[in-house]
């Protein structure tokens, strides 16, 4: 959800998607950190900075992943390759690419808030069908039903 959520606000913000090995990478490995929390009672605050932490290495993960970098060139020397001289390099605005960082950090920040929204109601829904459950279970049927005389 993480990484859906991620990739759609990287999108709409003018990023480019990463391939499918880096997506499929990106979700397992999301997965196996929150699976190794799923067992923690974590306080809602640290959940929204977890979900903000996520959020923020997607982004980094996306844009060097991307595979929109030159190869050709060294880092310091990338200029030459865009044809730009080096004083326009940092005087161009990365709006003129379609990439706008305000709105990126806007969409992934939206993207944190969802996700730690749906993961808290995820985590009530589940609270509530086990102990729906184990309600049923127990073999009393006026625990079952709490409005039944």
């Amino acid at each position: 959800m993480a990484v859906g959520l991620g990739l759609v606000a990287h999108l709409v913000s003018g990023g480019v998607s990463p391939g499918i090995p880096v997506l499929i990478a990106l979700t397992a490995l999301l997965s196996m950190c929150a699976s190794l929390l799923a067992r923690i009672n974590l306080p809602s605050w640290l959940l929204l900075v977890l979900c903000g932490l996520a959020q923020q290495v997607l982004h980094l993960a996306f844009d060097r992943l991307s595979g929109t970098f030159l190869l050709g060139a060294p880092a310091q020397h990338q200029h030459a390759a865009t044809g730009l001289q080096p004083g326009q390099l940092t005087a161009t605005p990365l709006v003129a690419s379609g990439h706008s960082p305000d709105l990126m950090l806007d969409t992934h920040v939206a993207a944190a808030l969802l996700t730690a929204l749906l993961v808290a109601r995820a985590d009530i829904s589940v609270t509530r069908a086990l102990a729906l459950l184990h309600r049923t279970t127990s073999g009393d049927p006026h625990k079952a039903h709490p409005g039944t005389p």
